[in-house]
Formats: C-alpha cells, structure tokens, sequence
C-alpha cells in the first residue's frame, strides 16, 4: 500500500485552511495528527478519507486518485469513524455493525455467511459481544465508541481512519479505547490514523507523529522525534516537562506555562 498526499490544498470558501500538503503515511503504523485547535488536524484527515475534497492536489492510495474512484471501491480500502457520529434510535449494536458490510452488497441485500461471520469477529475483537442486542442508546459512552470501531473494522478494510476517538471520555474508557486501536494494530495489522488531543496518548499509543500548525507539517516522525520541549513551544506556544515513560521508552509531558 502506498497512501500519499501530494501538493494538497484545502479550503472553505475564499479561506485557505491547508496549503501545500506533502505527505506519506506509513503503512501498518499508527499514526497521530496533533496540533492546536483549528490548526487544520481534522481537515487533513477528512480530505484523506474523502469527506472533504481538496481545492487543488491529489490523494493516492495504491496509484489511484481517491477523489476519482468509485465509492464502493474506496470504501473496502479504508474506513473513517467521525466525531460524535450519529445512528438513528433503537439500532443495536449488531446492527449498527451490520453496516459496515454494506460496501459489499447490493441494494438491499441480506447479509450473507461471509457478513454475518465478520460482524461476530468485529464484536469479539471490540468485547461487544454481550452488548450484540442492546440499543445504542442504552450503552455508555465508552461501549458506544467501541460500537463505532466495531462498526469500522467490519467494514474490512487496511486503514482505519478516527477523529479524536477518546473525546469526552473518562480516563478510563480513554486507555480502554487506545489499548483497542493498538491491538487492531498489532494483531489485525490496521493502519491508524486518527487526530488526538492528548499529547502523552499520542506518544505512547503512536508509531508515527504528524505534527501540524496553521496548515502546514512542522514536524513528523517517531513520539521521540516529534514530542519535545522547542516543538511543544512552536507548536502549541507552551513550556512543557519532558520525561521518559519506564514502560515504553517514549516521552511523557506536562504543560506548566505559557511560552
């Protein structure tokens, strides 16, 4: 898989949010998009999953242009989870999951033993299983947005595209919902690409960093290479202490004032 940005331009209107966007992403990696707010994170992501198109540029993935192909096509190739998605009410879990299927089917047709054995997996994988028959709605936040990635892998695809998949979680269902992504990661080998807020998720979670300020990559790499005093200053314009976590070698850090 070869998944690239080239020469990107996005904007809304007469104003121009993303100039110049060149980027590749790492194949089978986890990889962050941080930066302030309005810094462009989620313009970038929903411009590469095809939510958004760019005013000038090209997305490729495996030599075709995403802007271009057909939807079905794209849609069993990568898959997105927006923020605060919504589902109408009374739809259960299995159903909701259920969708994900629909790029391999026709019209309205049935779930065949191929659908019907991935959304099983796509509930074991998430630990939704005894959630299959329970409405949306009766689930907290946390079991709900392990619906929505359960929605997203059954769907089948190499990437797996989220916008800040731990907002307005608590910091239990935050680690619950990261330690997920990494084992579809690890052991399913999905590509991840998600905007995160939280600077220390981003580092311990990531494989690779985009760091982005008003539009434009300041700096990508490794949590090593991106997480670091001069760039928490130039990126966020804040002071920052900077240790190394014992249980993974990355940095860890806590804002303390403003630059």
């Amino acid at each position: 898989m070869k998944f690239y940005a080239d020469k990107v331009n996005i904007g809304y209107g007469d104003k121009m949010i993303v100039e110049g966007l060149n980027v590749e992403i790492p194949e089978g990696k986890i990889i962050s998009l941080i930066g302030g707010n309005g810094s462009g994170k989620s313009t970038i992501l929903k411009t590469m999953s095809r939510i958004i198109s760019p005013n000038s540029g090209r997305v490729i993935l495996d030599g075709k242009e995403i802007h271009t192909m057909p939807t079905k096509e794209l849609a069993k190739k990568l898959s997105i989870l927006p923020q605060n998605p919504e589902s109408p009410e009374g739809l259960t879990v299995e159903e909701l999951i259920a969708y994900g299927r629909a790029p391999y089917k026709s019209g309205f047709g049935r779930l065949n033993d191929k659908d019907i054995e991935t959304v099983h997996w796509a509930l074991d994988v998430t630990g939704m299983k005894e959630f299959a028959d329970r409405p949306l709605e009766n689930l907290s936040g946390g079991q709900r947005q392990r619906a929505w990635i359960a929605m997203c892998i059954a769907q089948d695809t190499d990437i797996v595209f989220l916008d800040e998949p731990t907002t307005f979680l608590d910091v239990s269902y935050q680690l619950d919902i990261m330690k997920l992504l990494k084992l579809l990661n690890e052991k399913h080998h999905k590509t991840i690409i998600m905007v995160v807020h939280d600077l220390n998720h981003a580092s311990v979670f990531s494989d690779h960093i985009i760091a982005i300020k008003k539009g434009k990559i300041v700096a990508k790499g490794t949590p090593n290479e991106v997480i670091t005093k001069e760039n928490c200053k130039n990126i966020f314009g804040v002071l920052i202490d900077l240790w190394t976590d014992t249980h993974t070698g990355k940095p860890l850090c806590i804002p303390y004032d403003n630059a």
